[in-house]
């Protein structure tokens, strides 16, 4: 089995029994500006950040080589709907220099048997920056998802001060 890549946990490979890999890479990358008008002068542009990068491909799922589609879209859809940060790996190298998060799947049914079960189809995958805060890689912040301990103590002059 040729191993040609990753995301996360998802292995893209080639082997006589399974051909799972990914085709159409593009790598996206973009600076921020703004635009200042001046009186009766031309506009001066300000550099003011860099957008996350983002990165799309396509993946051909197919019985017919091996994968059941519906299980790997299901796998993609679950990593995607929890925000799990990956890392993205071509050959032996990332991609990057941060992870990624699933933003968007696209996906287009191709063949179906006759109960139903999908035979073929192709996925469309994009991806986005995950820097993180202050440069850490892999950080992302989900609303709702913050836990505090359901018990603090802080000692303030030898007192112990309970927070509920």
């Amino acid at each position: 089995m040729a191993v040609v890549g990753s995301l996360g946990d998802i292995v893209f490979s080639v082997s006589p029994k399974q051909v799972k890999t990914f085709d159409n890479m593009q790598w996206n990358s973009s600076m921020r500006y703004a635009t200042h008008n001046r009186h009766l002068k031309d506009p001066l542009v300000e550099l003011t950040g860099r957008d996350p990068d983002t990165i799309t491909f396509s993946m051909t799922l197919s019985k017919y080589l091996g994968v059941d589609p519906d299980v790997e879209m299901q796998r993609l859809f679950d990593k995607q709907k929890a925000g799990e940060v990956l890392l993205l790996m071509v050959g032996s190298k990332s991609v990057g220099r941060t992870r990624w998060v699933i933003q968007k799947l696209n996906r287009t049914f191709d063949w179906f048997d006759r109960s139903g079960a999908t035979l073929a189809a192709k996925v469309s995958v994009s991806l986005l920056e995950s820097p993180g805060r202050y440069g850490n890689s892999g950080d992302v912040i989900r609303a709702g998802k913050i836990r505090l301990p359901s018990t603090t103590y802080v000692k303030d002059n030898n007192r112990e001060v309970r927070f509920l």
